[in-house]
């Protein structure tokens, strides 16, 4: 259904389908897409639909209208298409009663009008299908126009009695005409792609389906005439209701996104039909108005830039254009965020390119907190880069790396996929913007910051011709290629010209070198002229194990390079921290080798931790490491020890995902709650921008399943029990907990109810007032509450009276976009207590509301319905399948 993309189980988290139940529906998915005929198969896996394939229903729906014209019996034909009992499938039965009727002549296509008629009136099935239907009836015609000679003037003759009874819309006869053009190779002309415009704008009008919309613009392959077709849609738009005004606009908004027109076409479309305001007030006198709002949609769905305005007076008249920019101002902000946002954007990297401060720029970044608009800095960034050296592509690379802790993958996706889309303008200043722009992705890839599916998911229409395709030729050929990863992470200057394995040799003769010869200054000079600060941490690493080797002088040594390192600003804190935290990681094996490395390794450690160069956590480790390696079991002590090396680490690096490799890796279990605890507990010492890090890194832990809602949920209950001890410490503790309360309340770690617990655990006073605080900082009852309350009143509704379209519209209406996920997740939670003939209408419904909510949605409420298994299968013993199914449905 394309609701999903076909590499879906590639990218749910490897913790959620590795074993259990996930594992499970994994195996089910596979085994449905790889099976002989599978689409047919998975179309119908539920119900009689189920025991049938696509061929078979074909054959069925091919039966009763054949049945139909022989018997002519109206009621029992309507009677057999809802029996049937596939109303998705509603668009073939249309298609067939065309097909037969254009083939059999004018009685028999008077029959197809009373039969759509009579299917229409009954309600056994909707105008969606009925204008589906005829879609693929067109597309078609020339195909039947070889059998049938009059076919097209037939097909023409019906749609217009369609349309004289309001079944479809006018502009189907007109779509006709285009496609006998077409079939006789008649060039396009304005006066045909708006015809086409007015079609797919009608069209788009009952189904809303911008996917349909967009491949039909594409198939037309209008050229330098995408303009008159953007101008025509928007024309159509001014002589309709506000709402189909504003759905006619999304469309556009829609197409531009998906790539099937660009945002220069639209802007000269908008150009055109601001140029025909003369003629269109004649019949529009609110034209001028409705301008306005058309201008304000676009500017706030980022289809035209701000600078538009400025020409309107130019293009419009002063009168008419000002009147255009007073309704865009009335209905908008300006100048707009997005706009503010890029000037604040390219000054912090002015700066950063100026002095690379990876850290510094990412800060300055976040505290923008303008998350939503993450894609416009990534596309900033490789832009900008194209200007630049190798040397300073490096650390754009490195940049990008450390923003993937600001922004969520789907902004990293939306920027590279935007540069992409506008690589020919580029390339008039770039030329050789393709390989530049390949070694950006491929080293994004390497770097974690897009999937390694992601070429696989880029829309084809971006990458198949052109210098898209040179993008995409050059991006396999460095991913496919021997040693592809040290290739990679040296793609910029002179790491280009060395491999990974260059670099530790070079490290390690500089380290060496500095232990023999004892020239500090030296040592940091050699460091300094790597020139790739990325990979301090190798430096680190190799200048720690060398002195452990070594002995007492040495480790003193070790401590004077990296003190000296961090003054002189060579190497940054992360860094350090990082190559600390791989020595503690590969500690057991040292220990073969060297039996007392774990005691001078923590005697470095409390050196280091001494001069304030790393955190006193690291002495911890590697006691832990310790019993870890001895096979000692795991406390609550040494959890409580790794937590508070987790936290001091994140506040350095910021990294979610090593903090979450970390504790999957302890395996805590059980005491994965006292692990949350702690790390909670360390937040209530620290300064408040320290504290909300550590918030959200509980948050990044649950959404990537490192650890699960319950056992945070345990976990911020243990703190609220020891509140006595912790007051002694922290005066203002309660209102800590408050904030974290809110904090975790805002990020759906927490349910509502915990609320309702509070004076219970931490007594009424407490308790009341870390209500109090959350109170203060949130409006309660939470938006996200009130909206599970009013999809559930809604998909109830639905399972009683299944009309996908009036669903769809009820949950478009709550405007909550960003909490789709939980619509996908309730639709899949509610239909695992249904019968398969609703679940098929839940996978329909699914289908129709990729119009309402982002790709990403559907990927979150898929993940988190997964992650619930285990729960879900206490009332559903056979969940598995029934998810697998659903899974592969929407696949």
């Amino acid at each position: 259904d394309d609701v999903l993309p076909p590499v879906f189980m590639t990218l749910v988290p490897p913790n959620v389908v590795e074993s259990g139940r996930g594992r499970e529906v994994a195996t089910f998915v596979h085994g449905l897409l790889d099976q002989h005929g599978s689409s047919a198969r998975i179309m119908n896996v539920w119900g009689v639909g189920s025991r049938r394939t696509v061929e078979e229903l074909k054959e069925s729906v091919s039966a009763l209208v054949e049945e139909y014209y022989v018997e002519g019996e109206l009621a029992e034909a309507v009677r057999c298409v809802r029996e049937l009992g596939v109303p998705h499938f509603g668009h073939e039965v249309v298609k067939r009663a065309v097909y037969r009727a254009v083939e059999k002549g004018e009685k028999e296509m008077r029959m197809a009008l009373a039969l759509l008629k009579e299917l229409q009136q009954t309600q056994v099935m909707d105008h969606v299908q009925l204008t589906k239907g005829m879609g693929r009836a067109v597309a078609g015609l020339p195909d039947l126009c070889l059998d049938v000679p009059a076919a097209a003037e037939r097909l023409k003759t019906l749609a217009d009695w369609l349309a004289f009874e309001s079944l479809v819309s006018p502009s189907f006869e007109q779509a006709v005409q285009r496609k006998v053009q077409q079939g006789r190779g008649a060039p396009l002309d304005a006066e045909a792609v708006a015809m086409h415009a007015a079609h797919v704008a009608e069209e788009y009008l009952v189904c809303e389906s911008g996917r349909d919309a967009a491949k039909s613009i594409e198939e037309l392959r209008a050229g330098d005439l995408t303009a008159d077709l953007v101008c025509k849609v928007l024309a159509v738009s001014l002589d309709k209701p506000q709402r189909e005004r504003d759905l006619l606009c999304a469309l556009v908004s829609s197409l531009v996104q998906r790539g099937a027109v660009q945002s220069a076409q639209a802007e000269a479309g908008l150009d055109m039909l601001v140029k025909q305001l003369d003629d269109v007030l004649i019949d529009v006198p609110k034209a001028v108005e409705y301008m306005g709002m058309i201008v304000a949609h676009f500017l706030e769905d980022h289809v035209l830039p701000e600078s538009f305005l400025t020409s309107l007076p130019l293009v419009a008249g002063r009168e008419r254009g000002g009147k255009i920019v007073e309704v865009v101002g009335s209905q908008l902000k300006l100048p707009l965020p997005i706009t503010a946002f890029k000037a604040q954007v390219r000054a912090v990297l002015e700066d950063f390119f100026a002095n690379p401060e990876c850290r510094e720029a990412t800060e300055q970044l976040e505290a923008l907190k303008e998350f939503r608009f993450g894609h416009e800095v990534v596309k900033r960034i490789l832009v900008m880069s194209l200007e630049k050296k190798d040397a300073e592509r490096e650390m754009a690379s490195v940049l990008l790396s450390g923003l993937t802790r600001v922004y969520g993958s789907e902004q990293f996706f939306e920027g590279f996929i935007r540069t992409l889309r506008g690589i020919d303008d580029l390339a008039l200043d770039t030329p050789n913007v393709c390989p530049v722009l390949a070694n950006f992705i491929a080293r994004a890839i390497a770097d974690d910051v897009l999937p390694p599916v992601f070429m696989t998911l880029v829309p084809p229409n971006v990458v198949e011709s052109g210098r898209g395709r040179e993008v995409a030729t050059f991006v396999h050929g460095l991913l496919d290629q021997h040693g592809s990863s040290a290739r990679i992470m040296n793609v910029w200057g002179v790491g280009s010209r060395r491999t990974v394995e260059e670099l530790k040799e070079s490290v390690s003769a500089l380290v060496e070198e500095y232990y023999v010869e004892g020239e500090l200054a030296e040592a940091v000079r050699c460091v300094r002229e790597l020139g790739v600060p990325h990979f301090g941490h190798e430096v680190v690493k190799r200048a720690v194990y060398r002195a452990v080797e070594k002995g007492e002088k040495e480790m003193r040594m070790a401590l004077a390079l990296l003190k000296e390192l961090q003054q002189t600003q060579v190497m940054d804190h992360v860094q350090l921290t990082k190559g600390m935290g791989r020595a503690v990681a590969g500690l057991p094996d040292l220990c073969l080798d060297v039996p007392a490395a774990a005691e001078r390794l923590k005697t470095l450690a409390d050196w280091l931790a001494f001069e304030s160069l790393v955190s006193p956590s690291f002495e911890q480790a590697v006691q832990r490491k310790v019993q870890q390696g001895r096979g000692a079991p795991l406390d609550a002590e040494a959890v409580a020890m790794h937590a508070a090396h987790v936290a001091e680490e994140y506040l350095v690096c910021e990294s979610g995902r090593d903090a979450a490799k970390s504790i999957e890796e302890l395996r805590a279990g059980d005491l994965t709650a006292d692990l949350v605890c702690k790390v909670l507990a360390v937040s209530l010492d620290k300064p408040q921008r320290e504290r909300d890090l550590l918030c959200a890194l509980v948050s990044s832990l649950v959404q990537r399943g490192a650890v699960q809602s319950a056992q945070a949920e345990a976990g911020l209950d243990m703190l609220v029990k020891q509140l006595d001890d912790v007051l002694i410490d922290v005066p203002k503790a309660v209102e800590y907990m408050g904030m974290i309360v809110a904090h975790f309340l805002e990020d759906h770690v927490l349910p509502e109810s915990f609320l309702t617990s509070l004076p219970l655990v931490a007594g009424r006073e407490r308790g009341g007032k870390i209500v109090e605080v959350v109170g203060s900082q949130l409006k309660l009852p939470l938006p996200i509450t009130a909206f599970k309350a009013q999809v559930r009143a809604v998909l109830e509704d639905f399972f009683a009276n299944p009309e996908c379209r009036e669903a769809t519209e009820q949950l478009e209406a709550l405007k909550e976009f960003r909490f789709g996920h939980e619509v996908v997740k309730r639709i899949l939670v509610m239909s695992l207590e249904k019968k398969d003939a609703e679940r098929e209408m839940a996978s329909v419904l699914l289908s129709g509301l990729t119009r309402v909510y982002g790709s990403e949605q559907f990927f979150e409420g898929f993940i988190r319905t997964l992650r619930g298994i285990d729960d879900l299968a206490l009332d559903t013993p056979n969940v598995c399948p029934v998810l697998a199914n659903f899974i592969a449905r929407a696949i």
